[in-house]
């Protein structure tokens, strides 16, 4: 599943794109090793229709990403697919609707088409596409003290010079 941002996406040096590039494969395949393999290899239509609406939710991030069709069955998920499953489905449960099957949950095609299904009635849920598009405020560390009043930390007096004799 090739990642294109399409035209919107901002220029960044070659080699910063290269890292960046690393950094997503790593990801992906860390989260590949979640997903156990399937009991028999994944569907040729379900991956193909698993492809499709991630696509779907993808483009409500503003990512372009190239549907690819699938020409026969496949032993194992591509790291890119299992990273944007791992994506929309935080983003899912944030929204407050998750997806119905954990990535390491997935045995085959049924656990597949369920999350396809989840997928693509997120990708038609309006209020979905209003949250992915919601900006996420930056968040500064806590850096407030306790009252004085509140939490007191008790020291408890050691004589040092009792353990030197």
């Amino acid at each position: 599943m090739p990642l294109d941002y399409g035209a919107s996406a901002p220029p960044i040096p070659p080699e910063f794109a290269d890292l960046a590039e690393q950094e997503d494969a790593m990801v992906g395949e860390t989260l590949t090793a979640v997903v156990p393999p399937p009991e028999k290899p994944y569907n040729k239509r379900v991956m193909t229709a698993l492809t499709m609406a991630i696509a779907e939710v993808a483009s409500l991030m503003g990512l372009d990403l190239g549907a690819g069709e699938y020409t026969g069955p496949t032993d194992a998920m591509d790291p890119e697919m299992v990273r944007f499953l791992a994506m929309i489905g935080a983003a899912a449960e944030e929204y407050g609707k998750p997806l119905p099957v954990k990535l390491e949950e997935i045995r085959g095609d049924s656990e597949l088409t369920a999350i396809t299904a989840a997928i693509k009635k997120l990708a038609s849920d309006a209020d979905f596409k209003e949250f992915l598009s919601e900006e996420v405020p930056e968040s500064e560390p806590d850096t407030e003290l306790p009252d004085e009043g509140g939490m007191t930390e008790e020291v408890e007096e050691f004589d040092f010079a009792s353990r030197m004799r």
